[in-house]
């Protein structure tokens, strides 16, 4: 039995092939497996290519593989187009019409007629993605009753026919798979420990943490890959009297966010980079007003409408810099789905103690991945308030006073004696219109004093992931979803003898510095791996460091390989003379 199984169906949309994945995920978390996954579909509303690719693991694991040792394809196109991925002694699933090429030797096949018994024997084409569970039962030694338990939970609820129809195409892929196909491969389920797991996208933990922090007034505008984060909160929000408030557009969403947030709500919104864009000039009026606020990013390919389904990490420089003026906001990046819930839970603390835009960036493989999560994880309450004022009679409120801290007490609407302005405008400390220089640079210094009390705040701490030899001479800086493929690239690297370490910050405005410049006071040479075209990170590694980096870019719209960086380490390797390479020509 292998204790890590890489699985990944393939087919077109509309044949069930995200189902098979999410049943098989579902399984393996009531079993107590780790899992993480990634998925691609097309943009078109019908038809297109799609595939799912789960890694279930007896033990932790934060990247979703890159070879599959195990590949269903549901037709031809699935076939030629995903079998490069299939390791040597891997094992292919098909359908029995596909032809199949001479570069299977070595791999176990298996065929099954999954068209015939859907539409012959069922009745039902839409029941294929059934008889592929059932038949994967059989050979992965799946635990059927669970399968079985899923299947009542999902169709029960559309009536007693529908139930039975789809029970019996999994016992008939079951039984096809048990009278047709001897066991010839090595790979069955992995054994769990039976322990629960919770299990969510990135986009539900975002939505869930959003809610354990607080937040009960939700703005947004449809938008892929960000539209389940408001489906979600439509479902569960408002069982906490929360609010979830569909706009006409991504404009009115933040601007109704500030409002509801200068009114004393907790709010946010989430969106993908067209929709950031269009924000833009209320993220101004949220840094120049002093009101809190979250905005989720979730990146897909672009510019303009660019890729809808497809990853990308690149709207760094958006997110850093996306309003005229000097305008302050926290841009923050999470790693993980669990992540995801904790990042955003402390963008919460974050936008309400400072009184700022806060930006959580993600991307299209993050919000759509599905990963098991520890049940204690959503166990969290709020640590951060709002500042507020303590009025006084004798004494006018001076709403944007200025502090140390940059941070100014606040008045909600309709508290007596709390009367202020509230403008985009520059303003003095009443609120009231100044355009004097003195007044603009002294309110300019006290929003980005905010900054400089972030960097040490102890809320902050603990907001950067490191791996490998600490003693390195070769480091990797990295962020958001791409943290994954680079800490199996530091594992590899070690095992070829080349010793890495590896920094993630998950804060990117204001940089973690202090973590930072112990981390490149080590290290000789500092690789940067991205998913964007211009090396958006790298770039402002060397504006802010002054230091050179080396770029490691991807834009085809999927996730990095740790290969891929695996190669880029061996060529920084190379050029350090690095003596404790072990087979260093194979890794080339």
């Amino acid at each position: 039995m292998h204790p890590d199984l890489t699985l990944r169906i393939a087919g077109e949309s509309g044949e069930g092939v995200i189902t098979i994945g999410e049943t098989l995920c579902q399984i393996a978390a009531r079993e107590g497996l780790h899992i993480v996954t990634f998925r691609t579909f097309p943009a078109e509303i019908k038809g297109g290519a799609c595939m799912i690719q789960v890694r279930l693991s007896e033990k932790n694991i934060s990247y979703h593989g890159e070879r599959v040792d195990f590949l269903v394809c549901l037709n031809q196109e699935a076939l030629g187009e995903n079998l490069p991925d299939l390791k040597d002694h891997g094992v292919l699933l098909c359908e029995a019409e596909c032809d199949l090429p001479e570069e299977l030797l070595g791999r176990t096949v298996y065929k099954v007629p999954f068209d015939r018994i859907a539409t012959r024997e069922i009745g039902s084409r839409i029941s294929k993605n059934i008889v592929v569970l059932g038949t994967l039962s059989h050979i992965l030694s799946l635990p059927k009753r669970q399968i079985e338990g899923f299947i009542t939970e999902k169709f029960a609820r559309k009536g007693k026919a529908v139930l039975d129809h789809n029970l019996d195409a999994l016992q008939r892929g079951f039984d096809f798979a048990e009278r047709n196909l001897g066991k010839k491969d090595p790979y069955k389920f992995p054994k769990g420990n039976e322990q629960k797991m919770l299990l969510m996208t990135g986009n539900q933990a975002i939505a869930l943490g959003a809610t354990a922090s607080g937040m009960r007034y939700f703005f947004g505008y449809p938008i892929t890959p960000a539209s389940e984060i408001m489906e979600w909160l439509a479902v569960h929000l408002p069982k906490l009297g929360g609010i979830v408030l569909q706009t006409e557009d991504e404009i009115s969403a933040i601007c109704s966010v500030a409002g509801a947030s200068w009114a004393g709500g907790r709010s946010m919104t989430s969106t993908s980079g067209p929709g950031l864009s269009l924000m833009s000039e209320t993220i101004g009026l949220l840094s120049m007003a002093e009101i809190p606020a979250v905005i989720v990013d979730s990146q897909r390919g672009g510019p303009s409408t660019g890729m809808p389904t497809k990853t990308e990490q690149s709207d760094l420089f958006l997110a850093l810099y996306g309003s005229h003026g000097d305008t302050t906001r926290v841009v923050m990046a999470p790693t993980s789905v669990p992540d995801c819930f904790r990042v955003t839970a402390l963008a919460f603390d974050l936008a309400e103690k400072y009184q700022l835009p806060v930006i959580v960036l993600v991307d299209q493989a993050l919000s759509a991945r599905l990963e098991t999560v520890e049940p204690r994880l959503v166990k969290r309450t709020p640590s951060a308030s709002r500042l507020t004022a303590k009025l006084r009679e004798d004494a006018p409120f001076t709403r944007y006073q200025l502090s140390e801290s940059g941070v100014s007490p606040a008045a909600l609407p309709g508290t007596v004696g709390g009367e202020h302005m509230v403008t985009g405008m520059e303003h003095d400390e009443k609120g009231n219109f100044a355009c004097d220089e003195e007044m603009h640079t002294a309110m300019t210094v006290k929003r980005f004093r905010k900054l400089s009390a972030i960097e040490g705040d102890p809320l902050t701490h603990e907001l950067c992931s490191y791996f490998g030899d600490k003693e390195a001479e070769i480091g990797i800086i990295s962020w958001g979803s791409s943290a994954g493929p680079v800490e199996e690239a530091v594992s590899i690297a070690k095992n070829l003898g080349i010793p890495v370490q590896a920094i993630i910050p998950k804060i990117l405005n204001p940089l973690p510095h202090q973590e930072l410049k112990a981390f490149l006071g080590k290290v000789k040479r500092v690789i940067v791996p991205e998913l964007n075209f211009v090396g958006q990170l790298a770039s402002l590694l060397r504006s802010t460091y002054r230091i050179p980096t080396i770029s490691l870019t991807k834009v085809k719209g999927v996730p990095l390989e740790p290969t891929e960086i695996v190669k880029k380490i061996v060529e920084t390797a190379e050029t350090l003379n690095v003596r404790s390479m072990k087979h260093y020509g194979r890794a080339g």
